[in-house]
């Protein structure tokens, strides 16, 4: 670029070099701070409650904040009022207007409180970065407050500003606004690995609130890539949708959550199934919430009904597709669609495709998901790297190429968005290959045995890919780590999707530390099978640590209760030293910013500047 352009360019950014000199300290000063806090979690599955909640309390952060803020300052009880007006501001000041006789002290002594906690979460952040985290409207006042000096003579100056907030009746937004910024300031950035939606009754919530997250990115799971093929027409993942909540009686995701309207599936049902008993189609229900269909042999007609038309349609897709190797698959004798059945079809397509609201959700997962990401050293992927009986990755073909390892993760990535992005054919029928194909990466067994848990063999296992199997040894976790590219001493594959049977015996940890699986069951439905609520895996400057939940009970218990989710955190990894900014991603785009600006300055002024 000629240098007279690209001063241009600059001068646009920086009014004078002073700017650009004062930015390059302002940057060299960020590179050393410590690394912010990175918070993994995996398989939701529409576990709002729990999920929003471990947000709120930043998988246990806080109250490890607030016990150093205030040793010996404060009795358990005293903690955890303090901690559920943090989590649960709003819902906690209506009870608290309610019971407390002198409400103005109340609001001071909690004012400073939290003052003191925000003070605490954002002593590793630059004042410029907390800054633009503070609610605007209450931006100076807090800037003042968590800055406060020792110095005596500014103690009325403080308790004058305390005052004025009460007298002026803003303690109320206040104290909202001071418990939101700590919430915010708690996680730096969320990675979510994988599968929000099915099974729980609150995939829609999760996705309204990771829209407003501050920072995040996602990995697809099987589940996601099941609802983005559902949203763009393909009616094999809308049956599978279908099916999946109809069999843990939650079709209000999709009725209330996002519109779509089942009246054409009901009626179907009650057509063609009236004499039907439904044996096998029995409806699971982990919450005993109420729901648009409270009647449980309508639902289990519907059941049974959607199930054959997803094995009818499936078997169609796998005839188009001999190249997947499938045709094991085709297990109904009688397949071919009905007019009345094809009916069915266009409704249902038209239906998912014209949710105003799910097409937002589903943009955003676009936008913020892929099928993979390298992070910090880290490879974050929902499920497996294909791989055969002798630990090679599987090699997979695609029209007229073969891909295996990273190359078959970035051509199934190119394939979503293409099947997003144009609706082109082949790419639509891929995304219902990831849900459930042999070699898919985000499903990671050797056959889905949906028809077989209904009308077969229910003894018959999934058998998981090879990869589950090699990953345990560390020379492999080596081979799949420097296959994305990935070098260094503190590395690691993070992957969801196989629930990790706690209660059996089973480590989520393996590969000498170098493989971590946080799937532990965030699920109700899961429960009973891990032994555990979930997991969370963070990462700070001074090492990586998991945090044990156990099972969280609903969020109108833990307000009225004041309940917090029992958590336990081991360590994974202590790193030797502390690990700064200039040692991230982030920090390699900063020095980045700042080599440009150097050049900038190095042009403008015609000398070197080191």
């Amino acid at each position: 670029m000629e240098i007279e352009k690209y001063n241009s360019i600059m001068n646009k950014f920086f009014k004078t070099p002073n700017e650009a000199i004062g930015e390059i300290i302002n940057l060299q000063a960020i590179l050393n701070l410590p690394k912010g806090t990175e918070h993994f979690l995996s398989d939701l599955h529409g576990e709002a409650d729990t999920f929003i909640h471990i947000l709120k309390n930043a998988s246990g952060v806080i109250r490890i904040k607030i016990e150093n803020v205030f040793k010996n300052q404060m009795s358990q009880n005293e903690i955890q009022d303090l901690l559920t007006l943090i989590y649960y501001p709003e819902e906690s000041m209506k009870i608290i207007m309610r019971t407390e006789k002198d409400i103005d002290s109340w609001y001071k002594k909690t004012l400073l409180n939290l003052v003191k906690v925000l003070k605490e979460i954002s002593s590793k952040y630059t004042r410029s970065k907390v800054r633009k985290a503070l609610p605007k409207d209450y931006v100076y006042i807090m800037d003042e407050l968590i800055n406060m000096s020792e110095d005596s003579s500014k103690e009325s100056y403080y308790e004058n500003i305390l005052s004025s907030i009460v007298e002026l009746n803003e303690g109320y937004n206040f104290i909202v606004a001071l418990a939101q910024a700590i919430q915010r300031l708690a996680i730096d950035h969320l990675h979510i690995v994988g599968d929000i939606f099915d099974r729980g009754k609150g995939a829609d919530l999760i996705m309204d609130r990771l829209t407003t997250y501050h920072s995040l990115d996602i990995q697809w799971g099987n589940h996601d890539v099941l609802w983005i093929g559902a949203s763009l027409g393909n009616m094999a993942c809308i049956a599978n949708v279908i099916r999946i909540n109809c069999g843990y009686k939650n079709l209000g995701i999709i009725e209330s959550g996002y519109g779509i309207n089942l009246r054409a599936l009901e009626t179907f049902a009650i057509n063609n199934y009236k004499d039907d008993p439904c044996e096998g189609f029995e409806i699971k229900d982990f919450e005993n919430d109420t729901n648009p269909f409270d009647d449980n042999e309508l639902l289990s007609k519907m059941y049974k009904a959607i199930t054959i038309l997803q094995f009818k349609v499936e078997n169609l897709l796998i005839r188009r597709h001999p190249e997947w190797d499938m045709d094991d698959r085709i297990l109904l004798e009688n397949d071919e669609l009905t007019k009345e059945e094809m009916s069915l079809i266009n409704i249902l397509k038209q239906e998912f495709m014209q949710s105003k609201r799910l097409k937002e959700h589903i943009k955003f997962l676009m936008r913020k998901g892929r099928m993979y990401l390298v992070y910090n050293n880290n490879l974050l992927m929902h499920g497996c790297v294909p791989t055969d009986k002798k630990g090679n990755f599987t090699e997979i073909k695609i029209g007229d190429e073969t891909y295996s390892g990273k190359a078959f993760y970035d051509k199934c990535d190119e394939l979503v968005r293409l099947a997003y992005q144009h609706k082109e054919k082949y790419a639509l029928d891929f995304i219902w290959y990831l849900w459930c194909g042999k070699n898919s990466p985000l499903f990671g067994r050797d056959v889905m045995r949906t028809y077989e848990s209904y009308f077969g063999d229910k003894k018959l296992k999934e058998n998981k890919n090879p990869y589950y199997k090699f990953i345990k040894d560390e020379s492999f976790c080596n081979k799949v780590l420097a296959e994305f590219g990935i070098e260094g001493p503190h590395r690691h594959i993070i992957n969801g999707h196989m629930p990790v049977k706690v209660k059996d015996g089973e480590s989520p940890i393996s590969g000498n530390g170098k493989h971590i699986i946080i799937d532990g069951g965030l699920s109700k439905a899961y429960h009973k099978r891990t032994g555990i609520g979930g997991y969370t895996l963070m990462s700070n400057s001074h090492g990586l640590y998991l945090t044990t939940h156990a099972p969280f009970c609903k969020t109108r218990e833990a307000i009225k209760r004041k309940l917090d989710l029992k958590s336990e955190t081991t360590c994974v990894e202590l790193y030797k030293k502390r690990v700064k900014v200039k040692d991230t991603d982030n920090g390699k785009w900063i020095q980045d910013q700042i080599d440009v600006l150097k050049l900038y300055l190095k042009n403008y002024y015609r000398m070197d500047i080191d």
